[in-house]
């Protein structure tokens, strides 16, 4: 039977032999030249800056948190017995057996450079689990936050038990002055019956490089609702969750809301596979000024169920490009697969009817794009739904504002 070291072992050595390998999509960073590098510069830490991406420090109303600074873990802790909140590095160091059931299962430690980074270099993140039948009200909340690590890779594991229910918000941010790489790992699993809502909201600075990587697997029945919000400038982000529905009766639900402005270079998608009879719905909502440029992918393939692709995009400046990619694969006669995609700019006869109405054209603008932004916030508590839609408020202003 292989052992812990042989097995740590094993994945370092996968990683190695991809630290070199470029991503399928977005522009290529050196990860090995960035890893020689140590620690940036950052002028004191102001945690408070955590507040822009919806973390609340003080905040009582959550069933557990979890914080990390830089490669530092500040906070552990779950607030309900039906909720286990660790550092992933204690669950692989004594519940190892389990551990490689999740730990790099649906992400591979050499599907890129990225990944393999996080393999050889990365530290720190958690592991968090609600029990069988656990249904959680209050959100689960995570953050991680860069203040001068040059290179930040977490790894994250969440595991929903049969039938259990709960709500993850992670937030993710940067000091305005580090340089840095981001390159999170995430692995999810919900088993049968269980349903997970999972918010991601990032705000980063015009020098940050982003590259999450995570994937989810999905068993009979199962449910997943996801919303990403990107709400600030990006040096540049690339992103491409995959979610596998194994089970028959699983539901996927994601949702991109993207913001480029600057110079930003953004590429973010969702792919979806239905190996089972299923659902799936991949939307997404980008927003491109200044001279940002974007490619607003997804993708849904299968052999059974039903899948439909949503992706509409805004352009509010001549420099700004964006290009929408949608991908649809049938396998046999069993899938039924849509898509629609459109791009677009803010039109003049909204904002002249709007300002007949005594709105300013500061106001009517706005009007627009909140309206342009407005995704289906399905299957939330209220007090997440009000979350979400303030976030999209915020990203709004943004939109518009120098």
């Amino acid at each position: 039977m292989v052992g812990l070291n042989e097995w740590l072992k094993s994945i370092k050595e996968r990683a190695s032999r991809a630290i070199n390998k470029q991503a399928a999509y977005g522009p290529d960073i050196d990860v090995v030249e960035l890893s020689s590098r140590g620690m940036a510069a950052a002028a004191g830490v102001e945690l408070k800056r955590v507040e822009e991406v919806g973390i609340d420090l003080e905040r009582a109303e959550r069933a557990a948190f979890f914080m990390q600074l830089d490669d530092a873990i500040i906070k552990v802790q779950s607030r309900l017995p039906g909720v286990e909140m660790r550092p992933l590095h204690e669950f692989i160091d004594n519940d190892f057996e389990e551990a490689r059931e999740y730990v790099w299962r649906v992400v591979s430690p050499d599907a890129d450079k990225y990944t393999a980074v996080a393999a050889l270099r990365g530290t720190g993140g958690y592991f968090v689990r609600v029990k069988p039948g656990v249904k959680v009200e209050d959100p689960i909340q995570t953050c991680f936050y860069m203040a001068g690590k040059i290179i930040q890779a977490p790894h994250n594991v969440i595991v929903l038990e049969k039938g259990a229910e709960a709500t993850v918000i992670t937030g993710c941010t940067i000091m305005p002055e580090v340089a840095g790489l981001h390159a999170g790992i995430t692995e999810v699993y919900v088993k049968e019956g269980a349903r997970l809502n999972y918010v991601m909201v990032h705000a980063w600075n015009k020098v940050a490089h982003v590259r999450p990587r995570s994937a989810v697997r999905l068993y009979g029945n199962a449910e997943v609702v996801s919303y990403y919000m990107n709400l600030s400038s990006v040096r540049t982000l690339q992103m491409y969750p995959k979610y596998y529905v194994v089970g028959s009766g699983g539901k996927v639900y994601s949702a991109s809301i993207v913001l480029g402005r600057g110079d930003s270079i953004l590429d973010v998608g969702a792919e979806v596979v239905l190996e089972s009879d299923g659902v799936a719905d991949v939307i997404s909502r980008f927003i491109v000024r200044d001279k940002a440029k974007a490619w607003a992918r997804a993708k849904i393939t299968g052999n059974a169920g039903r899948g439909h692709i949503e992706c509409k995009g805004l352009i509010l400046s001549q420099q700004a490009e964006l290009y929408s990619v949608p991908e649809l694969g049938g396998i046999g006669a069993g899938a039924m697969l849509t898509h629609e995609a459109s791009i677009g700019k803010v039109a003049e006869e909204e904002i002249v009817y709007l300002m007949s109405k005594g709105f300013t054209r500061e106001e009517a603008e706005e009007i627009v794009v909140r309206g342009f932004m407005n995704v289906e916030i399905r299957g939330v508590t209220p007090k997440i739904k009000a979350y979400i839609s303030n976030i999209l408020k915020l990203m709004s202003k943004r939109s518009l504002s120098g």
